[in-house]
């Protein structure tokens, strides 16, 4: 699977059963063109969804929404993909007060 230098910081199933990698770091421009996020192809070995670190709290949830999105229904138009992110995330966020908690320097991350 993923080797330790290059370990995704969460892993999930999606409802095939394919397994998907996020990481946290900024997309490849030259390949996605200016991107928040990216979800490969379900189809790649070992597909990943790429975020970028350098969002707001709000853009991240709603980037990390969208995202996770495309790997359970990576038949369904950006439009569609797009709507749903964003009242999931105007739900969460405006309505509900959720709110990304950052973790402490030395606190390990949980595991599954």
């Amino acid at each position: 699977m993923y080797s330790v230098k290059n370990r995704p910081y969460f892993t999930f199933k999606n409802s095939k059963g394919i397994e998907y990698g996020v990481f946290f770091r900024k997309p490849n421009e030259r390949i996605h063109g200016y991107s928040d996020g990216v979800c490969e192809d379900p189809k790649y070995p070992e597909p990943k969804i790429e975020i970028s670190p350098y969002l707001t709290k709000k853009t991240e949830l709603n980037t990390s929404i969208h995202e996770i999105c495309h790997a359970f229904f990576w038949d369904k138009s950006e439009a569609e993909v797009t709507k749903f992110a964003n009242t999931v995330t105007k739900f969460l966020y405006t309505k509900c007060g959720w709110r990304k908690m950052e973790a402490k320097k030395n606190e390990p991350r949980r595991k599954k």
